[in-house]
């Protein structure tokens, strides 16, 4: 579970570009082979239907998957796009465009139509270090709270990136006011999610003698410590809340000696998680995402030794008898750094 000095050193850069919080898939997935042709999401058919309809990235382009086909959004080609999410009372999403210094939030329709930019994150094209970057957006359900993980206050002297969880509103500022203090040189807080109760629950990473490492935190007060949900040595991120708000999947790494991750459920009772539950063991799983019914779960993970990342699917995930996970695409190339967002058709 324990990382080197060097995979630190890795991670401060990557959290530059947004990907601190999967220092452990890059590292992976690039030493695998890549020689196997990906498909184009458009011109595939998924193995069967999921209900509802689905928002994901590959390549930087965003797909909808809806009834069994796949449409690219033909969102404008100016970088990449990634971690769509919906927009509750709405068919409405908001994305990630990141551009080579600096990243901004979109209001997105639902068959791509860009409605507005939230965020104007190119501060200056001289002193670099004054622009922003913005990430994992997630929008509470009254449809205009959101919160992101973003890089304030900065200065000119550094290019360190550390994100705080920050919250606003869609239809002003969504960076109005900071909720968490990361710690230093660890990439941060990722992947917020506001709880109905006003808390919000997000991956907090750290660092202890030259190891890094991320707990899933609970956040109850704005800037005050936080609340551990897991131990240091499980090492879990990437949570994701299920629709009720009782069950929390995450992966975790701990003990799998750099070889592998798990999928893990937990139910979430007050400022506690219950025992985890096991769904995946030993796989490169990420990007855990929940049906809008609570049904089960989508993430992604490889097929093969290509280490593509395919889509995939488990049926009553949050109950005491999950079905096994079952594969949803075989010849994409998902970005694991975007979770679904799923939206209910009705």
């Amino acid at each position: 579970m324990r990382r080197a000095l060097t995979t630190l050193l890795l991670l401060v850069l990557m959290a530059g570009f947004g990907f601190g919080v999967n220092r452990f898939l890059g590292t992976k997935r690039h030493a695998q082979s890549a020689q196997t042709v990906v498909a184009v999401p458009s011109q595939t058919k998924p193995a069967f239907v999921l209900p509802g309809t689905l928002y994901l990235t590959q390549h930087g382009t965003l797909y909808r998957l809806n009834g069994g086909v796949f449409t690219d959004l033909h969102l404008p080609a100016t970088g990449t796009w990634m971690q769509p999410s919906t927009v509750p009372g709405s068919q409405s999403i908001v994305a990630v465009l990141r551009n080579s210094a600096y990243s901004d939030l979109y209001l997105i329709g639902g068959w791509g139509q860009v409605i507005r930019k939230l965020t104007d994150n190119a501060i200056s094209t001289s002193t670099i270090q004054f622009n922003h970057w913005v990430y994992w957006p997630r929008v509470a359900a009254d449809g205009s709270t959101i919160y992101v993980s973003y890089d304030s206050p900065k200065t000119s002297d550094s290019y360190r990136v550390d994100f705080a969880v920050w919250t606003g509103m869609l239809t002003s500022k969504p960076t109005a006011r900071e909720l968490t203090v990361p710690y230093q040189y660890t990439g941060g807080d990722v992947q917020a999610t506001p709880l109905a109760n006003g808390q919000v629950l997000y991956a907090k990473y750290q660092i202890s003698g030259a190891n890094v490492f991320s707990r899933i935190a609970l956040q109850t007060r704005p800037l005050a410590l936080p609340v551990f949900l897991t131990a240091i040595d499980d090492d879990c991120s990437q949570p994701a809340v299920s629709p009720d708000q009782t069950q929390v999947a995450m992966i975790c790494e701990g003990g799998t000696g750099l070889q592998g991750t798990r999928l893990e459920v937990a139910s979430l009772t007050g400022t506690k998680l219950g025992t985890p539950r096991l769904l995946v063991d030993n796989c490169l799983c990420a990007a855990p995402a929940w049906a809008p019914d609570g049904s089960g779960l989508v993430y992604d993970a490889p097929a093969d030794s290509t280490g593509h990342f395919q889509l995939w699917w488990i049926a009553g995930a949050a109950g005491p008898a999950p079905k096994l996970p079952k594969e949803v695409t075989t010849s994409l190339d998902l970005d694991a750094l975007s979770p679904a967002a799923w939206l209910s058709n009705q």
